[in-house]
């Protein structure tokens, strides 16, 4: 019990800055929505068709450096703290290689979105707030490789501090820019797009100062060692991170594909999928944030060569998670049509929201329980499997499933179309394979080291 209470104590810790560190992220992301709402309809539209395309590539570019994350919390834990810089120095030049590449894509992006449009004005604004955003790329990839190496070594609160400082600075940079003000031109939601880039940079320069003060040799030199690839620790960099990136990607691109499915329904279906959508990701941050600190933990402990407390802490993290999951699933069941009622007035939507947050409260579970042994897996490096699983999950399972129900039903097991109900099973199989294909990966991966 003294264990159990110890590591419950450190990964609530833990998790605690890191989940306010992912909500003031999507905050980020808010204030843009809103403000270009401001705006007028069109440069709404273009701020939310723009953010769907940076966004997953953003969340790919995270998964890949969260890699970090295992490597250095063993490390920090080892005898090996020497190699500590080398990796930080590793991690750099991978973030700033990786914000270049992430920047190309969503450039060509922007280039080819308005030959996908009728509207050609939302894509031209939507095109120039694209490329505003992928300017800051490399300064958002350095942010992630300075933030993973501060949570490995226990310093995630200086993360938080920086990005609440980014996110206060979010609202005045982007007025700037969108509403003209201090004689700027007026842009609108390209606006948006300027003051996000503005804030990358400087929450990477406040974070790399922070980092050269508090999580560094005295003049040690980052910026020379970044600059000159150790190419052999980038590669492992990549042989964990690239599979926690598609997998991130193939969870995210699976609820964009859900939504394009869902917009020949009717404006109704899609605003009730959103609205369960929306509280749905709200409240998975909070086992997000444990998923994250159970990979440190789990790499502390191997760091140390105790085999039996990275067991024993990666089986706690998804007890803890599945507590935190039946809190949300019971708030979802009893106020579904309370919380619903507070994104729309309409009945309709409302009445199809309800009914949607009863399928999200029941995935909650899956979820959370998918999410911590998917953290535990990367604290052992495990990610290719992880990979694999989700993939098979998501998008066989979960997306055939969905769209089987969602669309034809069965006439021979009596089932009509189900609409947007049926994706929602969809989802919930998908999740629940994922789910159990990632426990039995823990439970053998675990013994393995335990034997």
């Amino acid at each position: 019990m003294t264990f159990i209470r110890q590591e419950a104590r450190a990964l609530a810790a833990l998790t605690a800055p890191i989940l306010i560190t992912q909500i003031a992220q999507m905050g980020m992301g808010t204030i843009d929505t809103l403000m270009a709402g401001y705006v007028s309809t069109r440069d709404l539209a273009a701020v939310a068709i723009g953010t769907s395309i940076w966004l997953p590539a953003w969340l790919f570019l995270s998964g890949v450096l969260v890699a970090l994350s295992p490597l250095a919390s063993r490390l920090h834990s080892s005898d090996q703290q020497q190699r500590m810089p080398h990796l930080q120095a590793a991690a750099v030049s991978l973030g700033l290689i990786m914000g270049v590449l992430t920047a190309l894509v969503l450039a060509i992006a922007a280039w080819l979105l308005p030959s996908f449009s009728n509207d050609q004005q939302t894509a031209a604004i939507a095109s120039d707030y694209l490329l505003a955003v992928a300017l800051g790329m490399p300064a958002a990839g350095l942010f992630l490789a300075l933030r993973f190496y501060s949570e490995a070594v226990g310093h995630a609160h200086r993360v938080t501090l920086v990005m609440l400082g980014g996110l206060a600075l979010n609202i005045p940079a982007n007025a700037l820019f969108v509403y003209g003000l201090l004689g700027l031109p007026e842009l609108g939601g390209v606006g948006c797009g300027i003051g996000t880039t503005l804030v990358f940079v400087l929450m990477a320069l406040a974070l790399l100062a922070d980092t050269r003060k508090r999580r560094l040799p005295t003049h040690w030199p980052l910026l020379r060692e970044s600059l000159q690839p150790d190419w052999e620790q980038i590669r492992q960099l990549l042989k964990i991170g690239l599979p926690i990136g598609a997998a991130i990607f193939f969870e995210v691109s699976l609820f964009t594909v859900i939504a394009l499915f869902l917009a020949g329904l009717g404006p109704t279906t899609v605003a009730g999928h959103q609205v369960a959508l929306n509280l749905s990701s709200i409240t998975f941050m909070i086992p997000l944030s444990m998923g994250m600190s159970i990979t440190v933990r789990v790499g502390h402990h191997l760091g140390r060569n105790n085999i039996e407390a990275a067991r024993r802490t990666a089986w706690l993290g998804i007890r803890l998670n599945l507590l935190i999951a039946a809190f949300n699933a019971t708030l979802m069941v009893t106020l579904s049509e309370t919380i619903a009622g507070l994104y729309s007035p309409d009945p309709a939507v409302v009445s199809l929201a309800a009914t949607l947050l009863l399928y999200a409260a029941v995935f909650q579970l899956s979820d959370a329980t998918q999410v911590a042994a998917a953290g535990a897996l990367r604290g052992y490096h495990d990610t290719l499997m992880v990979m694999l699983i989700t993939f098979g999950a998501y998008w066989v399972a979960g997306l055939g499933c969905g769209y089987w129900l969602g669309f034809y039903g069965s006439e021979y097991l009596g089932i009509a179309p189900m609409g947007a109900e049926g994706f929602w099973i969809g989802l919930i199989t998908g999740l629940t394979m994922a789910a159990l294909g990632l426990l039995t990966r823990l439970w053998r991966v675990s013994n393995r080291y335990v034997h």
